[in-house]
């Protein structure tokens, strides 16, 4: 069985799965209070970003082809 973790999808992310999951690749020696912590840090983060998703853009919209400040 395969899941789905992308994190713009509510029905399929989970931020403790993530975490966990990346911990385990990466091979850090992290301790549950440290891994509870990241997990917030993960859902805080994850609350903001959704913010930035929900903003509406008009489909005519193109990128522009540089940045000009």
């Amino acid at each position: 069985m395969t899941v789905d973790n992308d994190p713009t999808d509510d029905r399929t992310y989970d931020s403790t799965l993530y975490v966990q999951q990346a911990v385990a690749l990466l091979g850090l020696p992290v301790s549950p209070a440290q891994l509870s912590a990241v997990i917030e840090e993960f859902e805080r983060v994850r609350a903001i970003a959704q913010t930035v998703l929900d903003w509406p853009l008009p489909d005519d919209l193109e990128a522009a082809p540089r940045f000009e400040p």
